[in-house]
């Protein structure tokens, strides 16, 4: 009998760990006399604790972890057959712009030829639905379309906006919208006439951090645009969420913003998390941080005050083995990064479908077309294929079924591969997140099941 070789074991404070079991999510804890004595092989089989750690799977016969691979790998497949059934269709009317952020991972796409500059007109929203229809034809659930850009409201694209959202209506779909948000209150009264399920917003701190880092063409700053918007839609009763991109020219204000948001009333109706910002192709910012360094700070700024509860959300970013452990969420193994691999599919305003949100524009991850009619090429099975067990790296690692292979488009940036695994957030999670959130628990009495999930996918 021996521990499970995949086992994860986390420092929760000076002397305790939790050891979790990754093929099941079962996790106990333990003190480091216990963990010594079960690494070193020298134990009692038939000691209490050593049957109860058996019965919960941490301590296994040979052989038996590689029947549990095994398992694992058919579930993988039944599930991915299962979610590729439930397709989320992702609408770009333009890669155009009306903001100028310093950061935008978009930026590289402005600089190419004028197809960029394109909108939609009608006659490509109607072989988009063409293109809808055929894949929904036998797909199941909630029938679902987001609007994303480049900047999809603004204010010279209200008839196509309006033209997919009528359309898309009378065919039963409900819609996601990804705004900045400059120019969202022009939109608030049509949104309100249809079933807008999320509507996520970016504000990158208090008013005057915020217009230093997302303005229009001049400089003009656009929060008070945008606290506009958010209040009319309060009073249409449009569901609205705030997103905040971090780095180290803003992190320090996230308190600051966090008390203006309670105090705006927006608290708990408007949900609100802070991610950190990407490095992106052909762009050089230097406020960048690393995933470490994003997660660290954020933590310490937790600990450090209390103006931040209300940003407790932050921490249902999609991480299963957080939303496990902490909301009370039934384990589900992750297989692969996000719906990039099994159900998103978006549609350019030239014709064109990529897999994923940041590789949009980028012809090496184009995967099919919608205009004149729908067609794949070989790059479509190419990320639908990618799973933690076709990633070598990834079927050796002990937090592959946390983690999914990481996000491909970066894996590819760096490595010129998808199929190259980006650990990064995962393995901060488990070194910072876990053992603030186990302390969270314990003093506060509080879980992430009171917070709400916002992610698109």
């Amino acid at each position: 009998m021996q521990l499970l070789e995949k086992r994860v074991v986390i420092k929760l404070n000076e002397g305790q760990y939790l050891l979790v079991n990754p093929y099941s999510g079962l996790a106990d804890i333990l003190d480091e006399e216990t963990l010594q004595m079960l690494s070193s092989g020298n134990f009692d089989p038939h000691e209490e604790t050593i049957v109860g750690l058996k019965r919960r799977g941490h301590l296994l016969e040979e052989g038996e972890e590689e029947d549990l691979f095994r398992h694992m790998y058919s579930l993988s497949e039944q599930l991915h057959e299962e979610f590729s059934k439930h397709n989320l269709h992702v609408v770009m009317p333009t890669y155009e712009c009306n903001l100028q952020c310093p950061y935008c991972f978009e930026r590289h796409l402005y600089r190419k030829d004028v197809k960029w500059k394109t909108t939609m007109d009608e006659k490509t929203v109607d072989c988009l639905f063409e293109a809808v229809l055929s894949l929904d034809s036998e797909a199941e659930g909630e029938k679902c379309m987001v609007f994303y850009g480049g900047e999809p409201l603004q204010v010279k694209n209200y008839s196509i906006i309006e033209y997919i959202l009528k359309k898309g209506d009378e065919l039963g779909y409900s819609f996601k919208v990804v705004t900045n948000g400059a120019d969202f209150y022009h939109f608030v009264p049509l949104l309100s006439q249809f079933n807008i399920l999320k509507t996520q917003i970016t504000i990158d701190g208090p008013k005057e951090v915020h217009d230093r880092r997302r303005f229009k063409k001049g400089g003009k700053g656009t929060f008070d645009d945008i606290v506009r918007g958010i209040d009319l839609a309060l009073d249409y009763d449009l569901p609205v969420g705030i997103r905040i991109n971090v780095d180290s020219a803003n992190m320090g204000h996230l308190p600051e913003f966090a008390e203006y948001y309670r105090e705006k009333g927006w608290y708990p109706k408007v949900y609100a998390f802070a991610t950190n910002v990407h490095g992106a192709e052909c762009t050089s910012y230097s406020s960048l941080i690393s995933v470490e360094e994003f997660t660290r700070e954020l933590i310490d700024l937790f600990l450090t005050d209390e103006r931040m509860d209300v940003l407790f959300q932050t921490f249902r970013y999609p991480n299963v083995l957080l939303e496990h452990l902490f909301a009370g969420e039934p384990f589900k193994p992750r297989f692969w990064a996000c719906g990039s691999h099994t159900s998103i599919f978006i549609y350019d305003a030239v014709g064109d479908i990529y897999p994923c949100y940041e590789a949009v524009g980028e012809e090496v991850h184009k995967v099919g077309e919608y205009r004149p009619v729908l067609k794949f090429n070989d790059r479509f099975d190419h990320w639908r294929k990618r799973t933690v067990f076709t990633i070598p790296e990834c079927r050796e690692c002990n937090l592959a079924f946390f983690c999914g292979g990481g996000c491909a488009h970066r894996a590819y940036d760096a490595a010129g591969s998808i199929y190259s695994p980006m650990c990064d957030k995962t393995k901060f999670s488990v070194e910072y997140e876990v053992p603030y959130l186990y302390q969270v628990m314990k003093e506060k009495k509080k879980s992430l099941s009171e917070v709400r999930d916002w992610y698109f996918e």
